[in-house]
């Protein structure tokens, strides 16, 4: 293992994870990290010549739809039922002093 975790990287994550962890548990991180990052180094030894940047493995195309006004301006009738209504609006109780 190339990469060592001081004990000072791994209060550090504890602190930014809002860990509470036992020196068990420490030394079970330290150990998961530097194999992460073993395994992150063998990646980099990989030939990545001529292959594009991705940021997903499958094509990804905008799902959204097109926002579409269907129901339009129809203020008359979503007031017709208002208990209370002044200048094209709801009149509501006053909430705050």
């Amino acid at each position: 293992m190339a990469n060592k975790i001081s004990d000072e990287t791994i209060e550090y994550v504890g602190i930014l994870a809002k860990l509470e962890l036992s020196p068990e548990e420490k030394e079970d991180a330290k150990e998961d990290m530097a194999r992460m990052l073993d395994y992150i180094d063998k990646l980099n030894e990989l030939d990545t010549e001529g292959v594009e940047p991705m940021s997903h493995v499958f094509p990804v195309n905008n799902v959204f739809r097109e926002d579409v006004v269907e129901n339009g301006d129809d203020r008359e009738n979503i007031l017709a039922n208002a208990p209370e209504k002044r200048d094209g609006a709801f009149v509501v109780p006053r909430t705050v002093e």
